[in-house]
């Protein structure tokens, strides 16, 4: 999976949850409207429905969050298996290539800092 392909997802997941985010601020702030012009004493059961829709709104947004989450990380791992499975078919060579990037990146490190 390329970094590239990463970024684009993460970003997707972003998105998505800053517009349900925005949704639900929008909901409690609607909520918070009603209930300031609400007379609390005569109107019980009108802000027993305000709240409930809040509560609502607020379950909403985690399920939609949840769906959106398992859809990032099913995409997620569809990517890297592949990778996953070549580890597993060929352990020793994986181990070398990663001690040989490993080696590489400090070599540059150590240089960088002269």
């Amino acid at each position: 999976m390329s970094t590239e392909t990463a970024d684009r997802m993460v970003d997707a997941g972003v998105a998505s949850a800053d517009h349900l985010k925005i949704q639900t601020a929008e909901a409690l702030e609607n909520a918070a409207r009603k209930l300031r012009k609400t007379d609390l004493a005569t109107r019980g059961e009108e802000v027993k429905d305000i709240l409930q829709d809040v509560e609502d709104r607020v379950n909403q947004f985690k399920a939609e969050v949840g769906v959106e989450y398992r859809r990032i990380e099913a995409s997620y791992h569809q990517s890297v298996e592949p990778v996953e499975n070549i580890i597993i078919d060929h352990p020793i060579p994986s181990v070398l290539v990663a001690a040989g990037a490993g080696i590489l990146i400090g070599m540059l490190l150590f240089k960088a800092r002269d």
